[in-house]
C-alpha cells in the first residue's frame, strides 16, 4: 500500500496525521493530541496512539475512532509480518529438499566415480543423470 511505506519523506503515511516529525528523521515523533514526544520511531507512535501499552506510554487525548484505526494497521502489519515468516519458512524447507537431493545424487556418484578413477576428469551431476536416464532407457 502506497500510503503506508515507512520512508521519512512520505506525508501519506497515517503517522502524519496525528504526529510532528521532531528531528526530520522519524525517529521522534511529536504526539498532536498531547503533545508529547516518542522515540523510536514510527512503530512506537503508533503503540502510542492506539493504546497498547506495548514499550510505550498511551495517549489518554486521541479519539476513540483515530485508536482503532491505527489498532487496525498494527494488526494488518501484524499479520502481514506472519505470512512473511511463514513463506520464508516454507522456502527454507524447500531449499532443505533440494539440499537432500542432491546430497542423494551425490552420494550415489560417489561409488561410480570410485570405480572409474582412470580418466581425468570428474563426473558432473548432468553427466550422471544423462547417464542414468540413456541406461533406463536402453533397458
Amino acid at each position: 500500500m502506497a500510503s503506508m511505506k515507512k520512508s521519512s519523506g512520505n506525508r501519506l503515511d497515517v503517522r502524519w496525521q496525528h504526529g510532528i516529525d521532531i528531528d526530520k528523521n522519524s525517529r521522534k515523533v511529536q504526539c498532536k493530541y498531547c503533545q508529547k514526544i516518542i522515540s523510536g520511531g514510527i512503530f512506537h507512535f503508533k503503540q502510542h496512539l492506539a493504546c497498547t501499552c506495548k514499550d510505550v506510554e498511551p495517549c489518554h487525548e486521541v479519539s476513540e475512532n483515530v485508536k482503532q484505526m491505527i489498532l487496525g494497521v498494527l494488526v494488518k502489519n501484524l499479520e502481514a509480518n506472519a505470512k512473511k515468516r511463514k513463506a520464508h519458512q516454507y522456502s527454507a524447507n524447500d531449499d532443505d529438499d533440494d539440499d537432500d537431493e542432491i546430497k542423494e545424487i551425490s552420494s550415489k556418484d560417489k561409488g561410480k566415480r570410485a570405480a572409474s578413477r582412470s580418466g581425468s576428469t570428474q563426473t558432473t551431476l548432468n553427466q550422471l543423470l544423462k547417464k542414468d536416464i540413456r541406461e533406463e532407457a536402453c533397458r
